[in-house]
């Protein structure tokens, strides 16, 4: 399996595999993975006498026909393959006659042919096609991008537009976003119509048009719980409740997992481990690491175990109709304003 950083080397040295799979949630580096992958392998001009573009329905035999095409006036073929039932998981999908064929081709795949299987989302890795790929070493897993990377990102967006953000802003920025790239890039454009000519973006300008997420409303929840202000910390839950729709996760879901990476977060650090090694086991992103650290402070890591475990209590009881979530979210935040929880011997 390549990462995307592994696909746009073996890219550019000309080192790729001759069938490739681009598999993973993140559609934005996906597509300009295949806008590089065209730009590289058809001669501008020719790009249609050289490139087969084959719909989901296209069978074994028709994605076989397709690569023993011959290219014209150029040295290589792009056979694009959108999904399918070959790659993808699709209810009800006959078996197709021509799979044997396929991936016996795919075995002795001819030097001018490039085939590409593009998923939208995710591929079925139990299918015979992904695995044979895999196999080859084609598969490209377009997995969402780390804070680093998408810190980098970011930062060469802004350039492209002339604009400068603090590090503080773009922090605040990227944790309001979505994990992907597509959503990411739409808030951007808004942060950026909303700033217009002037040249640096600040903390406020962020506060102003990207609107905080559960977890960003979580935080404020809990400094309002360490100040003592249970009305505050009320208000908040109240607020996230009214605003959701039916669809939502329920939220004291969030809140739980919240009070379990306090928890654990807490257990590490008596261990004495560093920041940087704490984000992977936890799941907390890098960036705000430095918010539980001035939380947990507030709570003994008895006092954290307790809460977690009411957490899941108040979980049954709401889902076995013993509670409903507003009742539950009370009881919770009420322990945590009141400090019930048995403090360490």
């Amino acid at each position: 399996m390549l990462n995307y950083k592994e696909y746009f080397n073996l890219l550019r040295s000309g080192g790729l595999p001759r069938a490739l799979l681009f598999d993973g949630e993140e559609e934005y580096i996906k597509d300009s993975a295949f806008a590089q992958l065209r730009t590289k392998l058809l001669p501008e001009g020719l790009e249609e006498m050289n490139e087969s573009l084959l719909p989901s329905s296209a069978s074994a035999n028709d994605i076989v026909d397709a690569c023993e095409m011959l290219p014209f006036l150029n040295d290589r073929r792009l056979v694009v393959v959108r999904g399918g039932a070959l790659v993808q998981k699709a209810a009800g999908t006959a078996k197709d006659e021509g799979l044997d064929r396929l991936l016996a081709y795919m075995n002795q795949m001819p030097g001018h042919v490039q085939l590409l299987f593009f998923c939208r989302g995710k591929a079925d890795r139990t299918k015979k096609v992904v695995a044979r790929i895999e196999g080859m070493g084609g598969r490209v897993d377009f997995a969402p991008l780390s804070e680093a990377d998408k810190q980098l990102w970011l930062a060469r967006e802004l350039k492209a537009h002339n604009k400068y953000m603090s590090k503080q802003a773009g922090n605040l920025f990227l944790s309001r976003v979505d994990p992907l790239l597509v959503p990411t890039l739409q808030e951007l454009e808004k942060l950026l119509a909303y700033v217009g000519d002037r040249l640096n973006i600040e903390e406020e300008d962020v506060e102003a048009v990207v609107s905080p997420t559960v977890e960003d409303r979580l935080f404020t929840m809990f400094d309002c719980l360490i100040g003592g202000d249970a009305g505050g910390a009320l208000s908040i839950l109240k607020n996230i409740l009214n605003q959701k729709d039916s669809g939502t996760v329920q939220l004291l879901t969030p809140l739980t997992n919240r009070i379990r990476q306090m928890y654990y977060y807490k257990i590490l650090k008596s261990k004495g481990y560093a920041d940087r090694e704490i984000s992977g086991p936890t799941g907390i992103k890098a960036n705000i690491l430095w918010l539980y650290e001035k939380q947990t402070r507030a709570y003994s890591l008895v006092q954290l175990q307790d809460y977690l475990l009411l957490c899941i209590r108040m979980d049954h009881e709401f889902k076995s109709g013993q509670i409903s979530e507003e009742g539950a979210l009370d009881s919770v935040i009420m322990a945590l304003v009141n400090k019930k929880a048995r403090l360490p011997s």
